[in-house]
């Protein structure tokens, strides 16, 4: 994840049984070589905050000012520049996927559980409901007031908020989301028993707008990748078979085995062109890319990375 500038990345690590994990900046103003000392390479990685806690993801939003750090206890709002964490959400499930929407404001948090929380982040730090495929009749939530439990709420009045709740739950575990830049309204995600979905924030009581069907997967944290014109949607499989669907009507375009490991991450360039140019018209931005440029994108597998390309 860059930081605004393109030379500066944000990584975690995930820790361990005796302590936690951290928020790291890379600095890549020169090419990464692996084979450097470590006294080398760790001159180039400077730690900004540790938690006492697992990481299991982390998002930058658009601005590179702050970042959503998701662990084993919920979701973390850092401040990157006074390296301060300016709020915390508590989740009773580990949070293993995370996206800011491209306004900056709203986080999509995916859980173990399956759900899919939208978290504002211009509200105070509260704890959310549990969700689970099959709510409670009296789901036991307790609202934080500066860092202490207040008293238990009225069945009811937890009830009206876990409905009220923006959030939707998929069919197991959430491994990947994808918000659009173009739109910001839809969002894809994807959970470990393969199913891929698109979701429309306006819309989310009636489920899913649509299907993409044929992934391969069990338990796996497989990445969604998504091309600069947001048209199509490519993923990996436990099969070590690489798909790419048609985001509008799902139709299975392209599926094929290229690799003997399974392909976890893609990184499908995202601003090449000044796709999202806000002096462009975007109808006019993604023709000028399509027309002039072949898309390209890398993936990662524990054999090494690929790179993929077409017209």
């Amino acid at each position: 994840m860059h930081l605004g500038c393109l030379t500066l990345h944000m990584v975690t690590t995930f820790g361990s049984g005796a302590a936690g994990g951290s928020v790291c900046i890379l600095n890549l103003h020169e090419p990464l070589d692996i084979l450097q000392t470590p006294t080398r390479l760790s001159s180039r990685i400077s730690q900004i905050k540790s938690f006492n806690r697992t990481i299991w993801t982390a998002d930058c939003n658009p601005h590179g000012t702050h970042a959503v750090i998701g662990t084993n206890r919920g979701a973390a709002l850092l401040n990157l520049e006074t390296k301060a964490v300016s709020g915390f959400y508590h989740i009773r499930s580990d949070v293993l996927s995370e996206q800011f929407i491209h306004s900056g404001n709203v986080v999509l948090c995916g859980l173990r559980n399956g759900a899919v929380v939208s978290i504002d982040t211009r509200q105070k730090q509260s704890r959310l409901p549990e969700h689970s495929a099959r709510p409670p009749s009296r789901p036991n939530t307790l609202r934080v007031i500066n860092g202490r439990p207040a008293q238990h709420e009225e069945s009811s009045t937890i009830q009206k908020k876990l409905n009220s709740c923006n959030s939707v739950v998929m069919s197991s575990a959430v491994c990947s989301l994808v918000a659009f830049q173009s739109d910001e309204r839809y969002f894809l995600a994807s959970s470990m028993d393969g199913s891929i979905k698109l979701f429309d924030h306006r819309l989310l009581q009636r489920g899913a707008v649509q299907f993409y069907a044929g992934q391969v997967n069990s338990h796996t944290r497989l990445q969604l990748g998504v091309d600069p014109s947001e048209t199509f949607v490519m993923s990996g499989g436990e099969d070590c078979f690489l798909r790419i669907w048609s985001i509008k009507n799902g139709e299975l375009i392209f599926g094929e085995r290229i690799s003997d490991s399974i392909l976890a991450t893609i990184c499908w360039p995202r601003n090449r062109n000044n796709l999202y140019d806000e002096q462009k018209p975007l109808a006019q931005a993604v023709d000028s890319y399509l027309t002039s440029h072949s898309w390209e994108a890398w993936l990662g597998s524990p054999d090494g990375l690929f790179y993929m390309h077409g017209t």
